[in-house]
């Protein structure tokens, strides 16, 4: 017998400097997943057209196959480089107030895609920070651990990983600590050249 799947109800987009994640979604489960190199610096043509070319590539098929299906993207997406810019949302940040902050582009599919804001901390005597994406992985782990609302910290692992505090179901401050970015150079080091 074959089990019964939910049809989908949101198409879900982490689009990040260096990469695009699709996640297609019903009932807060992950029913299908894609990934592609074509974050916002790896777009396969310039501009517009190529964000519109990157989501049509991940998930043109799913949206022919359910047109009224939800987009939603976060990440660097949103940045002042991405398809849109979607201004940061100063801490303390719930979800609500991040989800009133979306802006909304066209796809070139027919659905509008509501790009997340990110979040800002900044406070006197404080580095200001930011983050994209990472706000709505908080926001995902407080709706499946509601008790996590009245007082939390979450680690946020990866590149730029993070330490946010919650407080009453809002972020009200992080750090970030870049703890695995690490480039290489091909080319052999040959000292530095005195200036004159």
């Amino acid at each position: 017998m074959n089990a019964v799947v939910s049809p989908p109800v949101l198409l879900a987009l982490d689009w990040g400097t260096s990469s695009l994640r699709a996640f297609l979604m019903a009932e807060g489960k992950v029913l299908d997943t894609r990934q592609s190199a074509h974050g916002i610096q790896h777009l396969p043509i310039a501009g517009v057209p190529g964000f519109e070319k990157a989501f049509a590539d991940i998930a043109g098929d799913w949206v022919a196959k359910w047109p009224g299906l939800p987009v939603v993207a976060s990440g660097m997406v949103g940045s002042a480089q991405g398809w849109k810019e979607a201004p940061y949302v100063h801490c303390p940040a719930d979800i609500q107030t991040l989800a009133r902050q979306h802006v909304r582009v066209a796809s070139g599919l027919g659905p509008d895609i509501l790009i997340a804001p990110g979040v800002l901390f900044d406070e006197p005597d404080c580095l200001p920070d930011v983050m994209r994406g990472e706000e709505i992985q908080i926001a995902g782990a407080l709706l499946n651990h509601p008790e996590w609302a009245s007082g939390a910290r979450m680690v946020l692992p990866g590149t730029h990983s993070k330490w946010a505090y919650i407080e009453n179901g809002k972020i009200v401050r992080y750090a970030t600590y870049l703890t695995g970015e690490l480039f290489v150079s091909k080319q052999p080091y040959h000292g530095a050249k005195r200036r004159n």
